[in-house]
């Protein structure tokens, strides 16, 4: 049988499925349901993005000392509503993210904001990031390294990253039951085969780069709360349902805790 692949064309790489894929999906909720460019309003995704698990990160990230004039890498910085935040914050931050697409974007939102001197937004992968040893304060992810050769990008995050620096990585799991039915029905169809979802092991391996770490999670049934950002959008019901579901989450993690590895997310604590 004849290979489908032309003389003069070679399979496409993981890495530049993943690069096309994220360049023409410019949708700050990252449902490929089309370009934001145009009708982007960071105050209002900002309400989204800060649930209780990236409230969490967040104080994790820097704690008490605050985030004024820390350098923080931000691996795979989406459409930039974190960056930019943290900007706004008066830190240090840079991002690299595969899709070119998604830099411009990000770019056009820094200029129109004022804050070219806080962030910087490189194209690279998180495999080979084009920084020096013991560059940064803190390095962050959300749902980014489930796109990524996992041992390489953790490396190359705990190489970056300074001594006594922290890393802060927010990403999902794969065995919830609520989660996993989003996933095989209404989820883009992508999400099948561009993500590999963590587990107890991926966990191991994200920590073993750093010498150990903590780890909290979050979801199981606080999950319902997105509704609110991903089906209908509203802000206050989305805050009500996620504080009030994420309490009864916390409550049933502590009562049971076998129920932990049926969350949505973890979010692991590293400290170099």
């Amino acid at each position: 049988m004849k290979s489908k692949v032309g003389k003069n064309k070679a399979p496409m790489s993981k890495e530049n499925s993943q690069r096309d894929y994220w360049s023409s999906n410019l949708d700050v909720k990252n449902l490929g349901s089309g370009d934001t460019l145009r009708r982007f309003n960071l105050e209002e995704e900002l309400d989204f993005y800060f649930s209780p698990e990236q409230l969490f990160a967040l104080k994790k990230l820097w704690g008490e000392e605050g985030l004024r004039g820390k350098r923080i890498l931000e691996i795979g910085g989406g459409m930039g509503v974190f960056a930019l935040f943290l900007a706004t914050q008066e830190a240090d931050v840079y991002v690299a993210d595969i899709a070119p697409a998604r830099i411009y974007f990000l770019n056009r939102q820094v200029q129109a904001r004022g804050l070219a001197s806080r962030i910087h937004a490189v194209c690279a992968a998180a495999e080979a990031l084009p920084f020096a040893d013991d560059f940064f304060d803190a390095v962050y992810t959300k749902s980014v390294l489930i796109h990524t050769e996992l041992e390489k990008a953790a490396q190359e995050a705990a190489r970056v990253l300074k001594k006594g620096g922290r890393g802060i990585f927010v990403e999902p799991m794969a065995q919830s039951p609520l989660v996993n039915i989003y996933r095989r029905t209404l989820a883009p169809k992508e999400w099948r085969t561009l993500a590999n979802y963590f587990d107890r092991q991926r966990l191991g391996v994200l920590m073993r780069a750093f010498g150990g770490g903590r780890i909290r999670y979050f979801y199981l049934f606080a999950f319902m709360a997105f509704f609110w950002q991903f089906g209908w959008r509203n802000r206050a019901l989305f805050k009500f349902f996620a504080n009030v579901l994420n309490d009864v989450d916390e409550f049933l993690f502590r009562l049971l805790p076998p129920l932990k590895r049926l969350a949505w997310f973890a979010v692991v604590s590293v400290k170099k």
